[in-house]
């Protein structure tokens, strides 16, 4: 069985890269002139989606290793997480999404960031700082 740290590692890695790949999904729906077509960002949306859901899975059972304050902290991240996820769906269900559905795939990316800004602050766990973190937990 993994460790905590390991497992933590794991659901860093993977919620980023789902991060990166929704990104990545949403600018090249942007950039479509470019003759990448519907299918790739489609493609690389809904593997995003995926790799989602299994850092929410990875980090299931990681708060029984945190304080109260990181507690709220740990679930506030998982909540603007799973918030923006969730607003990913309409967009990454049809092949041509309707503009609502774009705007909301948007709004979720940007709940997503604040997410993984908030799911930084829940372990000290690297050296780069945004300009308004302080360095006390």
């Amino acid at each position: 069985m993994l460790g905590a740290k390991s497992r933590l590692r794991i659901h860093a890695y993977i919620g980023i890269l789902s991060v990166l790949l929704l990104t990545a999904k949403a600018l090249l729906s942007v950039a479509s002139e470019l003759g990448f077509g519907e299918a790739l960002p489609l493609s690389i949306g809904r593997l995003g989606a995926i790799f989602g859901v299994l850092a929410f899975l990875s980090g299931g059972g990681l708060g029984k290793f945190l304080s109260d304050q990181r507690s709220r902290t740990a679930e506030l991240h998982m909540i603007l997480m799973l918030a923006g996820l969730t607003l990913q769906v309409p967009s990454l269900a049809e092949e041509l999404p309707h503009p609502l559905a774009v705007f909301a795939s948007w709004i979720g990316l940007a709940s997503m960031g604040i997410g993984w800004i908030y799911g930084r602050k829940i372990f000290d766990r690297t050296k780069i700082r945004f300009p308004w973190e302080s360095g006390e937990q």
